[in-house]
């Protein structure tokens, strides 16, 4: 009997060599660096011989790669405020954990500015004008979503007509709700330690006592540590724990 031979199957219906070819819109050799326009984004920092210092690449890709990530952010967490309106709870909660992931990344980098030695990062900073952190589009979209993702939130509280302690002591009852209220405490929680780590990193670099170079003493970023943008979800904290200390005094009585 004849063998009969199979052909090959063939899950590629084009060769090699076409599909290494780009077909998306650009001048860039391949897909990859058309979509991300890798040769715009790569051309953003100060050429070799533009540098003040060395250490300037380094403090220019930093600041713009945190830009990117917190804009990345701002889009879930704007995706997220919108899920809060709707009851979408779920959803909300899993792009609210997306945008801590964009953001944590965020706070490592400051780190990696601290490797810069004070008067090293005194050339670089002649060269920043009146720029400062303290105007990062990125962190001040942060700041103004923050109270936005609130309103959002308590208005769905007021809708269900119970309190933030009701909701903890009965969060059986209402899991979206009680899950939201985590992530928005995550959210805070996140924002709070950029704040620290931007003041560390000033104190580290210019010092704890100094003007820096928006002309905001450094003294300020301490104050702006106390800030919250969900201080009912703080607080309740307190009110809990009075209420169970309380009942514990109360004779006969059990710990919940």
């Amino acid at each position: 009997m004849k063998k009969i031979q199979r052909q090959k199957k063939t899950t590629n219906p084009l060769p090699d060599r076409e599909l290494a070819k780009p077909i998306l819109p650009g001048t860039a050799p391949t897909d990859y660096e058309r979509y991300l326009r890798t040769e715009e984004l790569l051309s953003l920092q100060k050429k070799v011989q533009e540098l003040r210092h060395p250490d300037e690449m380094t403090f220019q890709v930093v600041h713009q790669s945190t830009e990117i990530m917190l804009k990345g952010a701002l889009h879930e967490l704007e995706r997220a405020r919108v899920c809060i309106t709707r009851a979408e709870f779920n959803e909300a909660c899993h792009l609210m954990r997306r945008a801590g992931m964009l953001i944590d990344p965020t706070i490592s980098l400051l780190h990696v500015l601290e490797t810069l030695t004070p008067y090293d990062y005194h050339v670089i900073r002649a060269g920043l004008g009146h720029g400062s952190g303290l105007d990062s589009p990125g962190f001040l979209g942060l700041l103004h979503m923050g109270p936005r993702l609130g309103d959002a939130f308590f208005g769905q509280l007021g809708k269900a007509h119970i309190s933030p302690e009701e909701m903890y002591r009965r969060y059986r009852e209402f899991p979206g709700l009680h899950d939201t209220a985590e992530c928005l405490l995550d959210f805070d929680e996140r924002v709070q330690l950029f704040r620290y780590h931007h003041l560390k990193l000033a104190e580290r670099i210019i010092g704890g006592g100094v003007i820096g170079t928006s002309g905001v003493m450094v003294e300020i970023l301490h104050q702006r540590l106390s800030h919250s943008f969900y201080k009912p979800l703080w607080e309740v904290r307190n009110e809990i724990t009075n209420r169970v200390n309380l009942q514990a005094q109360k004779p006969g009585s059990k710990r919940p």
